[in-house]
């Protein structure tokens, strides 16, 4: 079994050196090389790494290293994602819901989460939505206004 920093460095080589678009693919990269990872384990390697989704050259969805060493703004990288790979953001009731490109609503809900805004709750991604959960009706409009401000 591989060590976190080697399996950190392997994530790195995979992403620099070839279109990764989803945990899966990089679950299924991964265990193709004999390094058996979860899903759970992947997600918190995406998020350790700070890798981004940005786009190819034919417009797909793909993991890279950040552009820096250093943690990216929160705001700023949630408004890149938003403007790349954001399509509507609504509410009902004490909900925001966003819509992205497929394959992206993770990616997003990390972004989201990294914000650490007061008024939300909490969120849970599915492939091409994000529900964001805020403490009430009026919280979930000021959320979804931040949003659409900052790129959605």
């Amino acid at each position: 079994m591989l060590s976190k920093r080697s399996r950190h460095q392997l994530i790195r080589d995979l992403v620099s050196q070839k279109r990764v678009g989803t945990q899966l693919e990089l679950v299924r990269s991964l265990q193709g090389m004999g390094c058996n990872v979860t899903q759970a384990t992947i997600s918190r390697d995406v998020r350790e790494l700070g890798l981004e989704k940005s786009r190819d050259s034919m417009s797909r969805a793909r993991y890279v290293l950040p552009e820096t060493d250093e943690r990216r703004d929160p705001e700023a990288a949630c408004a890149r994602m938003l403007d790349e790979f954001g399509n509507a953001v609504v509410t009902a009731q004490n909900m925001v819901i966003l819509k992205s490109e497929v394959g992206t609503a993770p990616g997003m809900g990390r972004v989201v989460d990294n914000l650490n805004h007061e008024l939300i709750l909490g969120t849970v991604a599915g492939d091409d939505t994000l529900l964001i959960i805020a403490k009430d009706s009026a919280a979930a409009l000021v959320v979804a206004e931040y949003l659409k401000r900052l790129g959605g």
